[in-house]
């Protein structure tokens, strides 16, 4: 079993500076299995101490009906508070009662898309799989679709944005996400918000995913979007919450569940205080270590990406001249089928993907990639490494020597049968 190295408190996610961590080292599987080099962080990281004891209380305490009268429904509505609280501290510009909590980022797309009313949608070729079905959906009630193009690099292409808003009349809803989930690239959102920023009748959304506690947002007026969706499993809270959050100016979003009045009406159905409660407790502390888990991911990231380089000195990292999320590493290896890598990776106690987990298991390439302007045999031949600032150096160094021989194996394995 592998060895973790300590992490001091509250240096990224608060695990005490006592404690060498094995069995749960970083992202990897619970004490008692085969343990694993999560870097497939970007698909989900697992929850923190801090974050299960916070689930935990929640449940302890007796997790009432926010909506009942009584102490317990009491109790919990105090938990809910404290968790929006939670979000709203690693956000700027947004209303103290601008959190909706949902069961993840798919439903807080889905209901962005279908609570909002525009006579045209406008979103980017490399969009998730929930916002672009979502928007497929949209077209099939009559709403105008349309896609803006990116360049090599991944970027919107800014004046075919400007151009095509120009062109359409009415309410329009223009969703851009903040940053990739595959590539790792940050979309220029404060130019586009100063693009829409005066045209009426407009909502700008961006999922907002994997950029949350990795990025400063700011959903003030001409700098950030009108609304963002969250997911809280990317953060180290628990998988099956997340959340819309509207500016400051408001957004005219109707609901996609119906029923009761919980979140102001906004979504119906009893709130999954634990979850929520898991939610809160992951936001709070990368609230109070944003900096440092930034910059240990970054470092993380680029002793992964040298490592490859020196062991592998043809392979193609996604570098290109734009920022990159501090986490993602986005690497082709010439020659190797990347669904054969992934497979031998996982023999070998090393978790990567490739492309969105909501999508990855299709044999089809990235259309991520491919808007990209990759090839289908490029695309497949990318593999994405997603690492969390609980990932330590000697996993890195450990991965790094087990992908470059899993790459050397696989193409000796095709030479020999060419």
């Amino acid at each position: 079993m592998l060895e973790a190295d300590p992490i001091s408190h509250r240096t990224c996610e608060g695990w005490r500076d006592d404690v060498l961590i094995t069995g749960l080292n970083s992202d990897s599987m619970p004490l008692g299995t085969a343990a694993v080099i999560n870097l497939d962080a970007a698909a989900n990281t697992v929850p923190t101490e801090e974050v299960i004891d916070a689930v935990v209380a929640a449940m302890r305490s007796g997790a009432a009906n926010p909506a009942s009268a009584h102490e317990l429904g009491e109790r919990s509505r105090a938990v809910l508070t404290r968790a929006r609280d939670g979000v709203l501290s690693l956000l700027e510009g947004v209303l103290d009662d601008g959190v909706t909590f949902t069961s993840g980022c798919t439903e807080a797309n889905n209901t962005v898309f279908a609570g909002i009313s525009a006579t045209t949608i406008i979103t980017s070729t490399v969009e998730h799989p929930s916002v672009l079905r979502s928007a497929e959906r949209a077209a099939s009630r009559g709403t105008t679709i349309l896609q803006v193009p990116v360049d090599l690099a991944g970027l919107v292409d800014l004046d075919q944005l400007g151009a095509i808003v120009a062109s359409v009349q009415g309410p329009l809803l223009v969703s851009i996400q903040f940053a990739n989930s595959e590539t790792g690239v940050i979309q220029p959102i404060a130019r586009i918000a100063a693009l829409l920023a005066t045209r009426p009748l407009t909502t700008f959304h961006s999922d907002a995913a994997q950029a949350f506690g990795k990025l400063p947002i700011d959903l003030s007026p001409g700098i950030g979007p009108d609304v963002i969706t969250v997911s809280g499993h990317k953060l180290h809270a628990p998988m099956g919450v997340g959340a819309i959050v509207a500016a400051e100016r408001g957004v005219p979003l109707a609901p996609l569940l119906v029923g009761g009045e919980q979140e102001g009406s906004m979504r119906a159905g009893t709130e999954a205080v634990p979850l929520i409660a898991g939610l809160g407790a992951a936001c709070e502390a990368r609230a109070d270590t944003m900096d440092s888990c930034v910059r240990r991911m970054f470092q993380l990231r680029n002793r992964l990406e040298v490592g490859l380089r020196d062991a592998l000195p043809d392979v193609v990292l996604l570098e290109g001249p734009t920022d990159r999320l501090p986490n993602i590493s986005s690497v082709r290896f010439p020659g190797v089928d990347g669904m054969s890598l992934i497979a031998q990776l996982d023999s070998r106690g090393v978790a990567a993907s490739q492309g969105s987990a909501c999508s990855s298991r299709r044999p089809e390439p990235s259309h991520v990639l491919m808007a990209m302007g990759m090839s289908e045999t490029e695309a497949f031949e990318t593999v994405r490494f997603s690492i969390s600032a609980l990932n330590t150096d000697t996993e890195i160094n450990q991965a790094t020597s087990i992908i470059a021989d899993s790459v050397h194996h696989l193409r000796s394995v095709s030479w020999a049968t060419a």
